[in-house]
C-alpha cells in the first residue's frame, strides 16, 4: 500500500534541538536531585514529552511527586527551553525542510511531536514551514504523548488519511513505537540513535533526510 501522507517528528528530525531539550531539563533535575546524563536521556527519556520524562525519571529514582509538582517541573523546563531557543542559532537538519516540501507536494504533510506548541512555534516561523503543513500535533493536544500512539492517531485523523496509509518519520525508538502503535509505516533517521537501535521499530532506516523523494513513499 502506497503512503498518502507523511507525518514528521520535530526535534531530531526537522530541527537540531535535542541537546537544547537536555540542557533545559538540567536545572529542574538538579533541584530535584534526579540528574541524568545525555546518554541516559537519549536511551530512556528522549521520546517523552516534558511531563512524561519527568514522571518517569521520578519513578526511576524513587523521587516523590504529585500532579502539582509535575506541572511545576514541566513549566520550569519549558521556560528554560524557550529562553534557550530564543538565544540559540538553531538550524534545520540536513534535508529536513526539503523533505517537508516534497511530502506536501505529494499529499498531506504534518508534524507530530512530544514537545509542547510553545517549544516549536518559534522554529516553525523561523523555518517558514506553515504553508506546507496540514496538521501540527503537540503534547498539548493529547492526554498522554509519545510513546503512546494517541498523538499519531490524531495526526492521521486531522489529515483525513487512514493510519495504514501514513508514514511517520522519527529519530527515537519511543517515537517509532508510538507511530507503529497507531498503524503507520515507519521511517527511522539516525540523527540521535544508531541504525541498530532503530531497526527493530522502523520499516526502513536512513542516515538523513537528504534526497528524500517520492520513492520513499512506496
Amino acid at each position: 500500500m502506497s503512503v498518502r501522507a507523511v507525518i514528521f517528528d520535530f526535534d531530531g528530525i526537522l530541527a537540531d534541538t535535542e541537546d537544547l531539550h537536555y540542557q533545559s531539563y538540567l536545572p529542574v533535575l538538579e533541584q530535584a536531585g534526579m540528574l541524568f546524563s545525555y546518554e541516559e536521556y537519549a536511551a530512556r527519556y528522549m521520546a517523552f514529552d516534558a511531563v512524561g520524562c519527568l514522571r518517569q525519571r521520578a519513578k526511576d529514582t524513587d523521587t516523590p511527586y504529585d500532579d502539582r509538582i509535575l506541572h511545576e517541573w514541566s513549566e520550569h523546563k519549558n521556560d528554560v527551553f524557550e529562553d534557550l531557543v530564543r538565544n540559540a542559532e538553531v538550524h534545520p537538519l540536513p534535508g529536513a525542510l526539503e523533505a517537508v516540501r516534497t511530502a506536501a507536494g505529494i499529499g498531506p504533510a504534518g508534524i507530530c511531536t512530544g514537545a509542547v506548541l510553545r517549544d516549536i512555534a518559534p522554529l516553525l516561523d523561523r523555518f517558514e514551514l506553515h504553508p506546507f503543513l496540514s496538521t501540527v500535533v503537540t503534547a498539548d493536544d493529547v492526554e498522554i504523548s509519545k510513546p503512546d500512539p494517541a498523538c499519531y492517531r490524531l495526526a492521521a485523523e486531522n489529515v483525513g488519511i487512514p493510519p495504514q496509509e501514513c508514514l511517520a518519520i522519527e529519530d527515537t525508538p519511543g517515537g517509532l513505537l508510538a507511530a507503529r502503535g497507531a498503524g503507520y509505516t515507519t521511517l527511522g533517521v539516525t540523527t540521535t540513535h544508531t541504525a541498530d537501535e532503530l531497526t527493530p521499530y522502523a520499516d526502513r532506516v536512513r542516515s538523513s533526510l537528504v534526497g528524500f523523494s517520492k520513492q520513499d513513499l512506496i
